[in-house]
């Protein structure tokens, strides 16, 4: 199971949260402050952290940009006591899974806290594969990288062979060297590996 942070300024909601999720098999752990949640936790771990809106200092869409901008894994639930519509669409369009309104309603937290569990597995998936690929991109030598971007554009080796102003031998071997440094065996293979890295 996933760790699972709340972070909110009302200790009382803390309090009333962390009964609730421990009724449901979760061990919340709770911070009073956003500094306090980017103080204590590497936010490059998987997780799942249920964000109040409004808090002093760094609010709760802060933080949900903050972690955003760092390609955090996390999966963020945002709480607020005076939701509207207009910041549930905001914080949703930066990232958050769903947006709650306090009193959380039980059922509706369990059923998301379910849905943020499969989100953050595919989150790390992503950023574990996203991280390979710049791996392997980090082996190609400048020319590789040229002869790959041609190769991707759909050009034809004498092709890219005249551009670069190389043999056709010469181009043959660096595209051999493009498909062994990326561990793929043809070009569609390279295609889906970059489209994929790119979503």
């Amino acid at each position: 199971m996933n760790n699972l942070y709340l972070v909110d300024d009302d200790q009382a909601v803390l309090d009333s949260l962390s009964w609730m999720l421990k009724g449901l098999g979760y061990q919340p752990k709770v911070f009073l402050s956003a500094d306090c949640f980017l103080k204590s936790i590497n936010i490059q771990q998987p997780a799942i952290a249920i964000l109040d809106v409004q808090m002093p200092g760094m609010d709760g869409s802060a933080l949900l940009n903050r972690m955003t901008e760092a390609d955090s894994p996390i999966t963020v639930i945002m709480l607020s006591g005076h939701g509207n519509i207009a910041m549930a669409v905001q914080a949703i369009q930066k990232g958050a899974l769903d947006f709650l309104e306090k009193p959380v309603d039980g059922d509706k937290l369990a059923s998301l806290l379910e849905q943020a569990s499969v989100q953050t597995e595919q989150n790390m998936h992503r950023k574990v594969t996203r991280q390979e690929l710049l791996n392997k991109l980090a082996t190609l030598t400048a020319r590789e990288l040229e002869v790959m971007d041609k190769v991707l554009e759909g050009k034809l080796n004498k092709v890219i062979a005249a551009e670069l102003n190389i043999a056709q031998r010469t181009l043959e071997l660096h595209r051999q060297k493009v498909m062994q440094k990326m561990q793929v065996s043809n070009i569609a293979e390279l295609a889906f590996l970059m489209g994929k890295s790119i979503a």
